[in-house]
């Protein structure tokens, strides 16, 4: 039997474009996990202290941020 060689190119173009979407998801996933959670963190820190509650996403961009710039793959 004969292999078809665009059949192989675009199941292997697929295999790629799907690793990424994966990779990428995940990635996403996380920073959105850990902005909930420090938005969460810092609301229950600002409402101890009395401090207006609409601050709290400021502690989860902080936290994110932070993440972000020391966030490395290898």
């Amino acid at each position: 039997m004969k292999e078809n060689p665009v059949r192989d190119l675009l199941s292997a173009l697929v295999k790629f474009v799907a690793e990424i979407v994966t990779s990428v998801a995940s990635s996403m996933l996380v920073v959105v996990v850990t902005f909930c959670f420090a938005t969460f963190v810092s609301a229950g820190l600002l409402w101890y202290s009395q401090w207006p509650l609409v601050l709290s996403p400021v502690g989860g961009l902080i936290v994110v941020g932070v993440m972000l710039a020391f966030w490395s793959d290898h």
